[in-house]
């Protein structure tokens, strides 16, 4: 009489065997998220959109920044004159960088404490114009925030949701459009700053002055500083436009060109296609962008991008 072992069906077997892999597995993901609860990890920020030219370093390597890209810890962001750049932080927060700005991610860490969400972050501003804002994802998440931003002059210690700063050789500012900032200075006062426009600035060799009150004039002014301009040349994610700088028979030819534009921070990539060997700038946000770009890139010799088209992805 054959044994019951033998008469248990493969099916059965694959099932114990099968359920019991689903338990081991779900105790071993179960285990590290029990240590991760209390222990910060190290979390990311993405390049949502940039108006080109723009780079990120890391390590010493400078490459062009595009959409979806990941900066960690250490990296260090950059946009030329005309150019703009969103990031977006793990919460959903966003930071918005100006023209001629380099700013450096010196800590970006999330965490798990007593059931909430934590982010951590700190930035310095080497120079230009920053603005750091939580939008209705990031506010729906609730997550509990510590973020400070260094400046040649001040830290600036973030307890709202929206501010502006900018710093240069001339001077460092700090506007607060919603919530509360404090901004602190080696041996003095802590400012606070806690009523939407209240706006505090110190001008390199002056005397400081107290916190102000900045003019609408002024507010919007901030305001654009940081705020891509549609139709000049901006990659989204998704973004459904691209620019053919120049299609060569040569692949060496393409890279040559490639090169060029990544080290002038375009975010170019070579396709294949029946044409050649596509020098292609993808992921526009519209046609006017994609038109734009190929009429800057066309009006420098250097980068020898003479020919060209637009066409949907």
């Amino acid at each position: 009489m054959p044994s019951s072992r033998l008469l248990r069906s493969p099916l059965s077997l694959n099932r114990r065997h099968i359920l019991a892999a689903s338990l081991l597995l779900g105790a071993a993901a179960w285990l590290p998220w029990t240590a991760r609860a209390n222990t910060p990890t190290t979390a990311y920020t993405v390049v949502e959109a940039v108006q080109v030219p723009a780079w990120v370093e890391r390590n010493g390597d400078r490459r062009a920044a595009e959409p979806g890209q990941r900066l960690r810890a250490g990296d260090v962001a950059v946009t030329a004159s005309g150019s703009r750049a969103v990031l977006r932080l793990s919460d959903s927060s966003l930071v918005k960088l100006g023209e001629d700005t380099e700013l450096a991610l010196q800590k970006l860490e999330s965490s798990r404490q007593g059931g909430q969400d934590q982010m951590s972050g700190k930035f310095r501003l080497v120079t230009g114009v920053f603005r750091y804002a939580t939008d209705y994802r990031s506010k729906a998440l609730g997550v509990s925030r510590d973020v400070s931003l260094q400046t040649a002059t001040a830290t600036v210690g973030v307890r709202g949701t929206d501010f502006w700063a900018m710093s240069d050789a001339e001077h460092d500012a700090v506007c607060v459009f919603e919530g509360a900032v404090a901004v602190e200075r080696d041996g003095r006062d802590t400012i606070a700053l806690n009523q939407p426009g209240a706006f505090w600035v110190v001008f390199t060799g002056q005397p400081e002055q107290p916190a102000g009150q900045a003019t609408p004039a002024q507010l919007n002014k901030f305001i654009a500083q940081g705020d891509l301009q549609p139709g000049s040349g901006v990659l989204v994610q998704g973004g459904q436009w691209r620019t053919v700088v120049a299609t060569f028979p040569r692949l060496a030819e393409a890279e040559a060109l490639r090169q060029r534009l990544q080290k002038a921070g375009y975010p170019a990539q070579i396709n294949r296609s029946a044409r050649g060997h596509e020098v292609r700038v993808q992921q526009l946000a519209t046609r006017q962008d994609a038109e734009a770009l190929l009429r800057k890139l066309q009006a420098d010799p250097a980068l020898g991008a003479a020919q060209g088209r637009v066409e949907g992805a």
